[in-house]
């Protein structure tokens, strides 16, 4: 895929704001807190509907404007003649509407995977180091991204799971019918069986290219191995441990039923999934990399993910995501950012760098195409 250009208005820093992406490779130079972090979030945001960094779309309107616009036209590797044209606007009061070609998207699932995006940024760190929900989020949106069955089912596994609690919360101070759990816990089920099914083969296919990605990132000096830990256990389990998805949630459920009657809320299931990441250094000793990993493998491990995550997407789909990466290049060592420019220069996906030094990519990479931005303007594009 290949975003042409990218049009804003009131967001971030933006006021006024028109780009067009002349190659694959555009580096956006520009001071801390000058707007290139804006530009690769209203990138992400017009392929998924949300912002990696913000809690709420609201944050995104410039100071006191009445809300953003952020339209980006695109074209499809497979089909390079045809153009799509995205709109995302954002009133400071209401909803965003998300258009194709004009036509308004009234569902997230009918915007998300049009054209997919994968972004590396400060933030990448919280799915190494973070909570298991910034975890489950980001394997959430890359499931969402390439199946649209996937985030129906997710839709209809979190309405339920509303519901449930909300009777567990009556149950708890006496009010309600205990067999009415019954129904909820069907459903509760057959959502849950099929989002856990696709998260475990999803992880055993990521698991294999991360390894590769991250070995190739430390010079082979380190290996990283990925672990999903379902929300059925209060262990953690290995992939290769999963047998009956069916069975093993309906006696889970059993299991936690009077802690649930108890706590007035739903204490097993995928909405508390959790993947482990583990590093087996030279001398063969292994570690959790939340808990043990340095900053500096931290990073490295959430980079790894990140090609991994950008490999699953160009396998499933047959084209390559647009990339995103913050600022990433002055934090890597001189191997590490060698590997990743030649990684960059293979991998033919579009990609969108930000520095604050045009100097740091070297002469790495062919055809880059130069942004300067001061303040939420473009003031130079050679």
């Amino acid at each position: 895929m290949f975003i042409e250009r990218i049009c804003l208005r009131n967001f971030r820093n933006y006021k006024e704001c028109d780009i067009t992406f002349h190659s694959p490779v555009t580096l956006v130079v520009g001071k801390n807190a000058m707007g290139k972090t804006s530009l690769l979030e209203s990138l992400y945001f017009l392929c998924t509907g949300e912002s990696h960094r913000a809690n709420s779309a609201v944050e995104l309107i410039r100071h006191t404007s009445e809300g953003f616009a952020v339209t980006g036209y695109f074209h499809s590797d497979k089909r390079p003649d045809t153009h799509i044209r995205l709109d995302a606007v954002k009133p400071r009061q209401g909803a965003f509407r998300l258009k194709t070609d004009g036509v308004l998207q009234r569902r997230r699932s009918d915007w998300i995977g049009k054209f997919n995006v994968v972004i590396f940024s400060p933030e990448s760190l919280d799915i190494v180091k973070g909570s298991p929900k910034s975890r489950r989020r980001w394997l959430d949106l890359l499931l969402s991204q390439l199946n649209r069955e996937y985030l129906e089912e997710l839709t209809r596994y979190r309405d339920v799971l509303q519901h449930r609690n909300a009777l567990l919360k009556r149950l708890s101070i006496g009010k309600g019918a205990v067999n009415e759990i019954s129904v909820w816990d069907g459903l509760l089920l057959e959502s849950g069986v099929a989002l856990i099914d696709a998260r475990y083969t999803a992880l055993a296919r990521l698991s294999v290219v991360l390894e590769r990605t991250h070995l190739s990132l430390t010079g082979e000096r380190e290996r990283l191995f990925l672990n999903y830990v379902p929300g059925l256990t209060s262990s953690e389990v290995e992939l290769s441990d999963i047998t009956n998805l069916s069975d093993c949630f309906r006696d889970a459920l059993e299991r936690a039923r009077r802690d649930e009657l108890r706590r007035g809320v739903t204490l097993v299931g995928p909405h508390r999934d959790d993947f482990m990441l583990t590093l087996e250094t030279t001398n063969g000793i292994r570690e959790i990399a939340r808990t043990y990993a340095s900053q500096g493998q931290c990073r490295t491990i959430a980079l790894a993910l990140k090609l991994a995550e950008l490999e699953f997407i160009r396998e499933d789909t047959g084209v390559s995501p647009l990339f995103l990466l913050d600022d990433v290049l002055s934090e890597l060592d001189m191997k590490r950012r060698e590997y990743l420019l030649a990684y960059l220069q293979d991998v033919s996906a579009q990609t969108v760098i930000t520095a604050t030094d045009k100097d740091v990519m070297g002469d790495d990479l062919n055809d880059v195409h130069l942004l300067v931005v001061d303040e939420g303007v473009i003031v130079s594009d050679d």
